[in-house]
């Protein structure tokens, strides 16, 4: 083709170690199956692509091949150099679910957006806003967890959605329940805001990580606010002293992109469009 490099990978690399000014990567239309690592120092990247449609990156590693390794390292695009953007393409791991898990983008940089894009586990604090997920259906006996969010201490870590959508996969009919989060860690939390919660949604809402009738320590932080849709009724929830089924606004404003992730204003020069409140 027209590009400069062969690979996307070989366009990370070219990216200068310590670099301080937006470094743009203009990924063309196409499917590009590799497994690309934005390592360490390489700050400051912007890659893009010409839609989610348009513009793949596809890779198929799981932990059935890798047992010994980490569910991260099954990474399709694997982000940890800081200040990282990426927009208008789509991370892909065509691994299925017989393969146990797999991932498709996994981030361990501060201060990265994402925005139009395709790919939730891990511990961190992140908001997911206008975002639509869907659920794939799953092997028999299987159920789908929206999160399993991992915070183990008081430190600021946890998920927010807000103004999205929960549904089904499209063309995909199955009856097996979904749950809105599966507690991972002792201070897990998450919280749904004004989103559409499709009828896949159990009406108990959550499920301990063992799937137990034990609940998850008190120190987990879960909670809804404003949601709607089918699933969105919370008569039936769980009872853990750690969820809040109808959170006040002024504790939802804190799990807002300003309130939770944007107090120091670095989204405020990324170029990245968001509302920042409810």
């Amino acid at each position: 083709g027209s590009g400069d490099f062969k690979t996307i990978s070989e366009a990370v690399a070219s990216v200068p170690n310590n670099n301080k000014i937006r470094f743009n990567i203009f990924v063309k239309e196409g499917v590009y199956y590799e497994n690309v690592l934005v390592p360490k120092k390489k700050d400051n990247v912007l890659i893009y692509g010409e839609g989610m449609a348009n513009t793949v990156i596809s890779s198929n590693l799981s932990r059935l091949e890798f047992p010994k390794s980490t569910t991260a390292a099954t990474a399709t695009f694997s982000v940890f150099a800081d200040n990282f953007i990426a927009r208008d393409i789509k991370f892909v791991n065509t691994a299925g679910p017989e393969k146990f898990q797999a991932v498709a983008f996994h981030s361990k940089s501060n201060h990265s957006a994402m925005f139009r894009l395709d790919f939730i586990f891990g511990n961190a604090a992140a908001v997911f806003d206008m975002c639509s997920i869907r659920a794939r259906k799953p092997l028999m006996q299987q159920v789908v967890t929206v999160t399993a969010q991992g915070a183990d201490n008081q430190e600021k870590s946890g998920f927010s959605i807000i103004r999205s959508k929960i549904l089904r996969f499209e063309d995909e009919e199955f009856t097996a329940v979904a749950y809105l989060g599966r507690p991972w860690k002792s201070h897990a939390t998450v919280v749904i805001m004004e989103t559409e919660l499709g009828s896949l949604i159990d009406p108990k809402g959550w499920v301990a990580w063992n799937s137990s009738a034990d609940p998850p320590p008190p120190t987990v932080n879960l909670g809804e606010f404003r949601n709607y849709g089918p699933g969105s009724d919370v008569r039936n929830r769980v009872t853990w002293v750690g969820y809040n089924p109808v959170m006040a606004e002024e504790d939802a404003q804190r799990f807002t992109i300003d309130g939770f992730i944007n107090k120091l204003g670095w989204l405020n020069v990324s170029c990245v469009p968001y509302n920042g409140s409810l």
